[in-house]
């Protein structure tokens, strides 16, 4: 088949470039850690004390007061 200038399929070298699914998981990745960075501030904003892992109490939730404008 070298005779007439083709090339078997298995041949072709492939390059080490980034495909779509490299650029998928990195998109995915920045959401996550956007999501999180969003879910960990509104937790301490509601959390007791300002800490975004402490839980409220049942019947006992104290929230921050807004502040004035």
């Amino acid at each position: 088949m070298s005779k007439f200038g083709m090339q078997m399929p298995a041949s072709r070298k492939r390059s080490a470039s980034p495909d779509v699914f490299t650029a998928l998981a990195v998109i995915a990745t920045v959401f996550l850690a956007v999501g999180l960075m969003v879910i960990y501030t509104n937790g301490a904003k509601v959390g007791k004390g300002g800490e975004p892992w402490s839980l409220q109490e049942a019947g006992n939730i104290q929230l921050p007061k807004p502040a004035e404008r």
